[in-house]
């Protein structure tokens, strides 16, 4: 596939996400739609769809078959051998502290007149709002004993994510490396972080680490699987914060300091 038709796919799901959350998601909300659900609907139905578009691309761009020994080689599922374990904790690590690191110029950003969230944008997605740990709600949806949220949220979003890799690093960055060799990686997530993501553009540079550093793992590592880790590792801190939520951790400790006051 050339080049500026993967950039066009990058960019067309980039303008989904962007239509979506600025346009598509404020004007549901309006008329009395959820804004959780509204919101990650409009957020993954770019996204899980790439999935079985990459398969579409293989079998009849590339006439391959939908056998799992095809798949798994052409995708590079392979099974990661335990020395890249290493690289895949120390990968998650750097993203980890480098996101933390990086987050002040996230608020400096969004207090721009150009770069700004959308204003009905919660916390932790808006960096000029405030999140308490452990959270009450979850965009308008209260947490306390909400397992359904939990168990409906979490599966959907790494079918989002593995949606992203099989597209991205599993069919995209081969195909790059080819064309860049040892740059694809930095290609490859350039234009994960400014297309797909441009949206929050007041994080323009904070993403920047998770969105180099999951290309790069996969490129060394040879392994579409070892980015996923990576790529699913720095996301499930949301899911600890959902399930303290849930869990209500703190709540009596909480409800007690009220009392006494």
């Amino acid at each position: 596939m050339a080049f500026y038709l993967q950039f066009i796919i990058f960019a067309l799901t980039g303008a989904l996400v962007y239509l979506g959350i600025y346009l598509w998601t404020p004007g549901v909300v309006k008329r009395g739609g959820n804004l959780l659900s509204t919101f990650f609907l409009f957020l993954w139905l770019p996204v899980i769809p790439l999935l079985p578009l990459a398969l579409f691309f293989f079998v009849f761009l590339e006439g391959g078959s939908i056998s799992p020994e095809e798949i798994i080689e052409r995708f590079r599922l392979f099974t990661i051998p335990k020395g890249d374990w290493l690289i895949i904790i120390l990968a998650l690590l750097a993203t980890l502290v480098l996101d933390q690191i990086l987050e002040p110029v996230g608020k400096k950003f969004a207090r721009m007149r150009l770069l700004k969230p959308p204003s009905y944008l919660p916390a932790p997605f808006n960096p000029l709002e405030k999140f308490n740990i452990p959270p009450r709600e979850f965009m308008g949806t209260k947490l306390r004993g909400n397992w359904k949220l939990f168990f409906l949220f979490v599966p959907l979003h790494i079918l989002a994510m593995f949606s992203e890799e099989i597209m991205w690093r599993g069919y995209f960055l081969p195909l790059q490396e080819a064309m860049f060799g040892d740059l694809a990686w930095l290609v490859n997530g350039l234009m994960w972080a400014w297309l797909v993501h441009f949206a929050l553009k007041w994080h323009f540079v904070g993403m920047l680490p998770g969105m180099l550093i999951a290309p790069w793992v996969a490129q060394h590592t040879g392994s579409t699987l070892a980015a996923f880790f990576v790529h699913a590792g720095a996301n499930s801190i949301l899911w600890v914060l959902l399930l303290l939520g849930i869990l209500g951790v703190g709540r009596k400790k909480e409800i007690r300091e009220k009392g006494i006051e």
